[in-house]
This record gives C-alpha cells, sequence and structure tokens, in this order.
C-alpha cells in the first residue's frame, strides 16, 4: 500500500493594471438662472349674477302702498306731537303770567291798606304832634304786619356780632369808646330784612373796633 504526499499549491493571482487618471476637465461657468415671469394675463370681469344685478328685493304694488299709508301716518304723529308740545309750552307760560300778576295784585292791595292809613293820617285838621306821632305809628305798625304776613322778618343786628352774611359795615368806632367788643354791631343806620335764609336788604351798621397800636 502506497502513502499519498500531500503537495502544496500556490496561487498566482495576475497583478492588475491600474487604469490611467481621467483628464480634468475644465467647467465653465453656468449663467445665473432667471426666472421669467409669467405674462401678466388680462383681468377677467365676473358676470353678474342675477343675484348681485337685483340685490334689493322688489316690493309688490301692495306692498308698496302699505309702505306709503305707514310712513304718512308718522308723520302725522310727529306733527300732532309738535303741535301738542307748543300747545303744553304755550300753556305753562300762560299760568307762568297768571301767576306773577295774581301776586302782584295781592301785594299791591296790601298795600293799599297803608296807604289809607297814611291818608287819614294827613287827613286830621289842627293836629298837633302827638296826634301825627301816632298816625305815623299806626301805619309803621300796619307795614310791618304787611310784611310778616309776607314771609319779611327784620335782621337782629345792635349788640350782635358783626356777620357780613346779614350786615354791611358804613363806619367804625374804638371799642373802649363804647364799651363792646371788638367786631359787635354798635348801632344800626338802616335796618334790614329777610324772607326766610335769603337775604332781602342788609342791615347797614357801625361796628366797634380794637384800637390801633400806635
Amino acid at each position: 500500500m502506497t502513502t499519498r504526499k500531500k503537495i502544496p499549491i500556490r496561487v498566482v493571482q495576475p497583478e492588475l493594471e491600474e487604469a490611467p487618471p481621467s483628464p480634468v476637465l475644465p467647467v465653465e461657468e453656468a449663467p445665473p438662472l432667471v426666472a421669467e415671469a409669467p405674462p401678466p394675463t388680462p383681468p377677467t370681469t365676473a358676470a353678474p349674477s342675477a343675484r348681485s344685478a337685483g340685490s334689493q328685493p322688489t316690493l309688490s304694488s301692495e306692498e308698496e302702498l302699505a309702505l306709503r299709508e305707514e310712513l304718512e301716518q308718522w308723520k302725522d304723529r310727529a306733527l300732532r306731537l309738535e303741535a301738542e308740545m307748543d300747545n303744553f309750552r304755550k300753556r305753562l307760560q300762560r299760568l307762568a303770567d297768571e301767576r306773577i300778576a295774581a301776586d302782584r295784585e295781592r301785594l299791591l292791595r296790601a298795600f293799599l291798606e297803608v296807604a289809607d292809613d297814611l291818608a287819614r293820617a294827613l287827613s286830621v285838621d289842627g293836629a298837633d304832634a302827638e296826634s301825627i306821632r301816632q298816625g305815623v305809628e299806626l301805619t309803621h305798625r300796619s307795614l310791618m304786619n304787611l310784611m310778616s304776613r309776607e314771609g319779611v322778618t327784620p335782621i337782629e343786628a345792635n349788640g350782635q356780632p358783626f356777620d357780613p352774611a346779614w350786615h354791611e359795615a358804613v363806619g367804625t368806632v374804638p371799642a373802649q369808646q363804647v364799651g363792646q367788643e371788638p367786631d359787635t354791631v354798635v348801632h344800626v343806620v338802616r335796618p334790614g330784612y329777610r324772607i326766610g335764609d335769603r337775604l332781602l336788604r342788609p342791615a347797614r351798621v357801625i361796628v366797634a373796633t380794637a384800637n390801633s397800636s400806635s
């Protein structure tokens, strides 16, 4: 029996030839791309639709007649209201004028009583000074009663602190001379009157003042 020997086998691969490098060709710069604008399209006019052509609804003759009648009714109401307001203003003005006239007549009627008292005092023949004084006092009392009925009251001033809201100072005197406190009314030149809280006429007074330092 023969023995087999293993003989190594060497495989030689053929060398590959390198391909020569391809020549580099110069690249020309491409011109910039310019986007061309599309040609303008002519404006298209939309055909008017039937709804836009007649946007306002058409009224029938009956509806138009009803609207006209309603408009006339509103006009008539406006004229009536304007006439009523004018008559109301005239009525108020007439009532105000009548009220003023009535108050004037009532006041003048009351002053007639004072005039009658003066006439009686002057009609006395051979009257002495005392009779004349009594007649004047009676007339003055009648006048004060009339003013009281009208809500007129005299302003208290003599011996009161001076109040510019009710008093009008027409003179001053030293406080030590009259024995009064400063800013005190010492004499009433002309009495003042008021109607409630409203001033009718201020009282003209003389006021005591502190002695000025020399």
